[in-house]
């Protein structure tokens, strides 16, 4: 076995931990395949895609694997929201089924975990379409501050506008929160004063 495929199976196929699978997908492990570790990567790929972990999913649209696309479709039945939408994004980059852009605008607006959210933001782009599009530029209004700034760095537009956006509105709860406090301290308590 290749110090590569070494590689892929500790810190792709089996990465569980934090440490592992902080910092996203490593899709640089799977460019430093050779053909045939690519091959066992792959049938490694289809073998663990499923509805729990997001990864194999992204690795076989990362490979373009004609292999696994009956196994995404699937998947595709069978999952919602985010996860539905990875699926959706991986069998759109294998054989650019312009079905898949339906499915990511409907599960799209069921979504509202910010983590979920953010996962794929980065997807979209890919799909080259004026209402995904609209959907990732939606996003750039969105009332979590991470959602915001995600969605703003992948249209590759300055993010100072959100930042400064998301300090005003801290500097203003934080502002209301005093006031209610003064007002606490200096209202009398009318239960008491008769």
């Amino acid at each position: 076995m290749t110090k590569e495929l070494e590689a892929f199976y500790r810190d792709y196929l089996n990465a569980n931990s934090w440490p592992q699978r902080k910092d996203g997908v490593p899709l640089d492990l799977l460019d430093n395949l050779n053909q045939a570790d690519k091959i066992i990567a792959e049938k490694e790929l289809i073998e663990h895609a499923d509805l729990k972990d997001s990864w194999p999913i992204i690795g076989l649209g990362y490979l373009k694997s004609t292999l696994s696309l009956d196994k995404l479709y699937n998947l595709l039945d069978k999952g919602s929201k985010h996860i539905k939408i990875t699926i959706a994004h991986s069998i759109f980059l294998i054989n650019n089924d312009s079905r898949m852009i339906e499915i990511v605008l409907k599960e799209a607006e069921r979504l509202n975990n910010q983590y979920e959210i953010i996962d794929i933001l980065y997807m979209l782009p890919d799909f080259k379409d004026s209402r995904v599009d609209k959907v990732l530029n939606d996003f750039c209004n969105h009332k979590e501050y991470l959602v915001a700034y995600n969605a703003t760095s992948v249209l590759g537009l300055s993010t100072d506008k959100v930042v400064e956006k998301f300090r005003n509105m801290k500097e203003t709860k934080e502002e209301s929160w005093i006031i209610r406090q003064i007002k606490k301290i200096t209202t009398p308590n009318t239960r008491y004063s008769q």
